[in-house]
């Protein structure tokens, strides 16, 4: 039997088909090459008018969730073919989730490419650079204690190193993976003392990165993310075994 879809309030009526039909296929209510309702029937599912349904479903399509073809109609694509950076989609994965093949996959990425900007902001970064770097790490340290402070300082943290790289590429990767980041933040930043040990390695690579030690500040953060890969999968074995994450 088709999936059948509530219809919608009076407002923003294109991304809300966008979310739940969005939401459905993150939840496997569709399976990869599963054909959709023909655009008529979804209007009518979602009390919306074709023209807004039809603009629904080309933002689908950019998401590269789902595909239409004449006769054929709309089908949803496999997941390797979805646009899993688009910051949508990372937090609907996240919200039917957490996804733990994208959170492995983030973390196998990181390690990838943030030692190396570590070592290059040691080598490249200003003395503003520098004492941005160590702003953000105060007030990691003044917020452990509350997700709601430590995240955005988190966050600064790594991109002010990323910036003190000056390597544009990398900067318009970290930019891309900044919605990404943030869910990996919010999964670890409940795991009981988790934040506060990660802080001396924090340290560490602020301290490097101040005395140009190009080594060190490359050893530390390959620490870091590992610590943190770490952690991303204690917190996903709390949730799925029950266990609150306060």
């Amino acid at each position: 039997m088709a999936k059948v879809f509530n219809s919608l309030q009076r407002r923003n009526l294109s991304e809300q088909v966008v979310r739940q039909i969005g939401l459905s296929i993150m939840r496997n209510d569709f399976k990869p090459g599963d054909t959709l309702s023909s655009e008529p029937e979804l209007s009518l599912q979602f009390d919306v008018s074709r023209p807004v349904m039809r603009e629904a479903l080309k933002i689908l399509s950019a998401k590269g969730l789902i595909e239409s073809r004449p006769k054929t109609g709309t089908k949803v694509r496999p997941r390797v073919e979805w646009n899993i950076l688009d910051p949508e989609v990372i937090g609907w994965l996240y919200e039917v989730g957490p996804d733990r093949s994208f959170l492995d996959s983030l973390c196998e990425v990181r390690l990838m490419f943030e030692p190396m900007t570590a070592r290059l902001a040691a080598a490249r970064a200003s003395d503003d650079e520098i004492k941005t770097i160590e702003e953000w790490y105060r007030r990691m340290e003044a917020g452990v204690k509350s997700p709601e402070s430590y995240i955005p300082a988190d966050l600064e943290f790594h991109a002010a190193i990323c910036a003190a790289a000056h390597n544009e590429m990398l900067q318009k990767i970290t930019e891309t993976l900044t919605t990404s980041l943030q869910v990996s933040r919010v999964v670890t930043s409940h795991l009981p003392g988790a934040n506060l040990a990660a802080m001396p390695l924090h340290r560490s690579v602020a301290e490097a990165i101040h005395e140009g030690d190009e080594r060190a500040a490359e050893e530390a953060m390959r620490k870091l993310v590992i610590l943190t890969t770490g952690d991303i999968q204690r917190a996903l074995e709390r949730k799925e075994s029950g266990t609150e994450i306060n």
